[in-house]
C-alpha cells in the first residue's frame, strides 16, 4: 500500500474522443497552451525537454521533463523533479516523480486519469510542500485542460 504522501490521482470525463485528447496532451504546441508553458524540444520517448512557465504563478521558471512513454492514444508518461522552481538549487541529484496520463474511451468521449507517483523518494525537507502544491496544481491544470480540449474539439 502506498504511503499517504506518495501518490496523486485525478480523473476527469471529457466530451472529446481519445484521439483529440491524445493530440492535446502530446503535441508540443497544444500542450504549451493548456499547461501554460513554452516547450523547447520534441516530445518523444527518451527525450528531455525544457519547459518555461508562462502563467502568472512561477512565470519564467524553467524545469525539465523526461518523456518516458507514449502509447497512442492511451498512455503518456513523463518524469520530472516536482517543485523544481528555485534556479539556485540543483535538482538533478534528486529522484523524479512519474506523471502518467491514461485515456479510456467512454460513451461521451474520454476518461482521463492522471497519476503522479514517487513522492516518498523526494527529500523529506521538500516532500510535504511539493505533494501539496502538485495535489492542488493538478486539480487546477486539469480544469485548464478540460476547457482547452472541449473548446477545440
Amino acid at each position: 500500500m502506498d504511503q499517504p504522501l506518495d501518490r496523486i490521482d485525478r480523473m476527469i470525463e471529457l466530451a472529446a474522443p481519445p484521439d483529440r485528447v491524445w493530440k492535446a496532451l502530446t503535441t508540443p504546441a497544444e500542450l504549451a497552451v493548456w499547461f501554460r508553458v513554452a516547450i523547447e524540444g520534441p516530445l518523444a520517448p527518451g527525450s528531455e525537454v525544457w519547459m518555461t512557465v508562462s502563467g502568472p504563478k512561477h512565470g519564467g521558471k524553467r524545469f525539465r521533463v523526461k518523456v518516458v512513454e507514449m502509447e497512442p492514444p492511451r498512455r503518456f508518461v513523463w518524469e520530472w523533479h516536482p517543485g523544481a522552481v528555485d534556479p539556485d538549487v540543483d535538482y538533478s541529484r534528486e529522484p523524479r516523480t512519474r506523471v502518467t496520463f491514461s485515456l479510456e474511451p467512454t460513451a461521451g468521449g474520454t476518461r482521463l486519469t492522471l497519476s503522479e507517483t514517487g513522492f516518498t523518494d523526494v527529500s523529506l525537507a521538500r516532500r510535504a510542500k511539493v505533494f501539496s502544491d502538485n495535489s492542488q496544481g493538478w486539480t487546477e491544470v486539469l480544469t485548464w485542460f478540460r476547457s482547452y480540449v472541449e473548446k477545440t474539439h
